[in-house]
């Protein structure tokens, strides 16, 4: 009887431990990585609050271009233009690069007089909360150039992040004019 308690007692020894490893792999296995607290897609990254890129820049147009952490806005004295939330970056080298935004507000036909040259930008127009980018180049601490993707008969938004990254491209024909701006503020 006592090699049957033994082998009771073993085996119950070895469960135990190998319930023991079975819940270790398990919790392992779910444990997040660096990766997973990102969601971004490769190369896209949030804009940092030291950037250079944040700020308040002027044209010599007088639009004013601003830009957060998390917003981007482009708007004049006498007027509104575009704006969108959850801004993200692509850096092409050190001074130069892609911001990506969803729209918040943006160019709406329906709302719109082309015959008197009246354009309105609102939170009604179809490609609000859809994808846009913007090109920048030359950038330091007082200057930048920015060009909002624009191509004859091309697309004004995309629905994802991924989609906008791929069409908003230099290569793709879009970004053909930059406007020259200095800081106005931080």
């Amino acid at each position: 009887m006592k090699s049957t308690r033994f082998s009771f007692g073993s085996a119950a020894a070895f469960l135990g431990a190998l319930l023991i490893v079975v819940s270790l792999s398990f919790s392992l296995a779910s444990c997040k990585t660096a990766d997973d607290d990102n969601p971004l897609p490769q190369g896209i990254e949030e804009l940092s609050a030291d950037s250079p890129l944040i700020g308040k820049w002027k044209d010599s147009y007088g639009s004013i271009y601003e830009i957060s952490q998390t917003e981007f806005s482009n708007y004049g004295e006498n007027y509104n233009s575009y704006a969108g939330k959850n801004l993200v970056i692509s850096k092409s080298t050190d001074n130069s690069g892609y911001i990506y935004i969803q729209y918040t507000k943006a160019y709406c036909a329906e709302h719109s007089n082309l015959e008197e040259y009246k354009y309105t930008y609102d939170n009604d127009s179809p490609d609000v909360g859809k994808w846009y980018a913007i090109s920048y180049k030359s950038l330091t601490a007082s200057s930048i150039q920015i060009s909002g993707a624009y191509k004859d008969g091309g697309e004004t938004s995309t629905e994802t992040l991924e989609e906008a990254m791929a069409e908003f491209t230099i290569e793709n024909g879009y970004f053909s004019t930059y406007s020259e701006c200095v800081k106005i503020s931080d």
